[in-house]
């Protein structure tokens, strides 16, 4: 029998009517292993100090809705083989049996349960006000607002363009008759004088030069106020038929992980998310938006600002969400070991351990190993999908890398009404693809034109403009057809651009070929999903045993096969364990797959 020692709040107890039993399940795998504990009873001095902690939330203490530190160490005393944090529930199900007894649950500390509750109990934007996220956080993502322009946008362009530059070219003309009238002007005008000592004489019409240098100097007025109108209207057309590029900000999704676990006082390790925050790299989460970037809604307060966590509508409003969500998008799983909270695909759990399973047999009275096959878990059908945004009309023009479908069929058939492939395996992830933009329209390009000529000219008068420099700003941005985002868009950042082959980066392919295909039951580079199961094998089990398994189910047959322990349950008190494993072994291989 392995020893067993409870320690309230780092005090030795000893609680009275418990049954424990110490579950190591894996087909989930939150947590290594747990404690089975429905409930203990502690009496006298215990008992009694435990109800007084109870109830002193009427007398300044927390009270029942904050746990009493619990802790079982297993094995030997003094140096326990494992020691379980856990704590006392005192506000689910608290029993007062007598003043001086009652019975009360034990949950774990950090375990299955408590993670799905308290990772749903808060929200980003709870994280963000407590300073636990901070504005550096925040990755701002440009976008720009991009349309086909009509044909009467477009021949308002012509035309403005054409009426102005007549009108300038006619008042350059203009200046030109202006300076030829005051050349006439000052042209001296030569005369014989009267009188006694005539001679030669040489005047100037004053009053002319006056009112040819005055009309020269208006006409050069009204060209620059041309020319500054000129820059005006083009300035309000490049607004019209391309708004200015504005800002959306996220949370790179490594980042959404980091501080979730830094307020629970967790240390993070995922190497899967590490490949998703680097350099040319970042994976960033921009979430529902109903402003236009960088200005404050209408009807908010003075209090506004800008936030890259996710709104309250998102799926990702809470850790758990997070957790759910991108749990499915890359086919990983997580465990708490030891305080780190281990993100990873799910095959990064598949660590031999060196066990052997002892050569019993499941069906111990008749002496044989039952056995059955996963075929429950075949999907003919394998999908991967993004969602479009239907406030951006590029989600749904723009297709690109948004579906990836894996279709298994039977490469031989003797009936084929009676052929059971079946099943869809349907992963919708709830975000929409970010498209970047790559390069400049024709419209774009016209203006550019327009543009670069109205920079050479207000550079000649002292004032140039960047007009064409903000046109050439918009590649790289992401592109939108609303300042709105109903559905959270996921984009690849490249510094302070969205990185190029965008959609090649996030496609469903991708997914697919890094994460999913592992899932697959033919066999793709030597890997594949297919198992023998072995459900309900009673074996024995001791502490020993117990360690070997605390960090992974890869253990193996006693014929050397490798196998997969999906749960055991350790009777700590008769050394003994009921196995549930499957050994990943080829059991079918009439399989086609192809992939659209």
């Amino acid at each position: 029998m392995a020893d067993i020692r409870h320690y309230r709040d780092n005090q030795l107890v000893n609680p009275r009517d418990f049954k424990i039993k110490i579950r190591m399940d894996w087909s989930n795998r939150q947590e290594a292993a747990q404690v089975l504990i429905d409930s203990i009873r502690l009496v006298g001095q215990e008992g009694e100090a435990l109800r007084k902690r109870a109830l002193s939330g009427l007398t300044g203490g927390v009270g029942f809705f904050e746990g009493e530190p619990y802790r079982l160490e297993v094995c030997e005393a003094g140096d326990p083989l494992k020691s379980f944090e856990a704590f006392l529930d005192l506000s689910d199900g608290l029993k007062f049996i007598s003043d001086c007894e009652i019975e009360v649950p034990v949950k774990m500390k950090q375990g299955n349960d408590w993670l799905n509750e308290v990772a749903d109990s808060f929200s980003y934007r709870y994280l963000e006000e407590i300073g636990v996220i901070k504005d550096k956080d925040f990755s701002s993502v440009p976008y720009v607002i991009n349309y086909i322009p009509d044909g009467t946008q477009l021949l308002i362009l012509a035309l403005s363009a054409f009426v102005l530059t007549k009108e300038l070219i006619e008042n350059i003309q203009a200046v030109s008759d202006r300076i030829s009238d005051l050349t006439d002007a000052a042209t001296p005008v030569t005369g014989v004088s009267v009188g006694l000592g005539a001679g030669v004489v040489t005047s100037y019409d004053i009053g002319n030069i006056i009112m040819a240098a005055l009309k020269l100097i208006a006409q050069l007025a009204y060209i620059v106020a041309i020319v500054i109108a000129i820059v005006q209207l083009i300035e309000q057309i490049i607004e019209q038929l391309m708004p200015p590029k504005r800002f959306h900000k996220g949370m790179p999704i490594r980042l959404l992980f980091q501080r979730a676990c830094d307020y629970l006082n967790l240390e993070l390790s995922s190497s899967l998310l590490d490949s998703l925050d680097t350099t040319g790299n970042k994976w960033v989460l921009i979430p529902s938006k109903r402003h236009r970037g960088g200005e404050k809604p209408t009807g908010a307060d003075n209090t506004w600002r800008e936030t890259g966590v996710p709104s309250a509508n998102d799926v990702t409003n809470t850790f758990a969400g997070v957790i759910r969500t991108f749990k499915r998008v890359f086919n990983a799983d997580f465990q708490i070991d030891n305080g780190t909270f281990i993100f990873e695909r799910r095959d990064f759990f598949e660590r031999n351990t060196g066990y052997v399973i002892p050569d019993t047999f499941n069906n111990q009275e008749q002496r044989w190993d039952e056995f059955g096959f996963n075929t429950d878990e075949f999907r003919a059908n394998y999908a991967i999908n993004w969602t479009t945004d239907r406030q951006d009309l590029n989600t749904l023009d723009n297709l690109e890398g948004s579906f990836f479908q894996a279709q298994f069929s039977p490469k031989v058939t003797i009936n084929p009404e009676l052929t059971n492939l079946k099943g869809l395996e349907q992963v919708d992830i709830p975000f929409a693809q970010g498209v970047r933009k790559d390069g400049l329209t024709f419209v774009e390009e016209a203006v550019k034109a327009l543009v670069s000529a109205a920079d050479a000219i207000t550079g000649q008068l002292g004032q140039p403009s960047s007009l064409s420099g903000q046109v050439n700003s918009r590649i790289g941005s992401l592109l939108s057809s609303s300042h709105f985002i109903t559905t959270p868009k996921i984009v690849v950042m490249a510094g302070n651009n969205l990185a190029l082959d965008q959609r090649a980066k996030t496609s469903a392919a991708g997914l697919w070929e890094n994460y999913h295909f592992i899932n697959s039951f033919k066999p793709i580079n030597g890997i594949h999903n297919q198992y023998y199961t072995f459900e309900g094998q009673i074996i024995p089990f001791c502490c020993d045993d117990f360690v070997k398994l605390l960090n992974s189910n890869q253990v193996e047959t006693s014929e050397g096969e490798p196998a997969e322990i999906q749960e055991l349950e350790w009777d700590v008190w008769n050394n003994s364990a009921v196995i549930s494993y499957r050994v990943n072994r080829l059991y079918d291989n009439n399989f086609d797959i192809e992939f659209l």
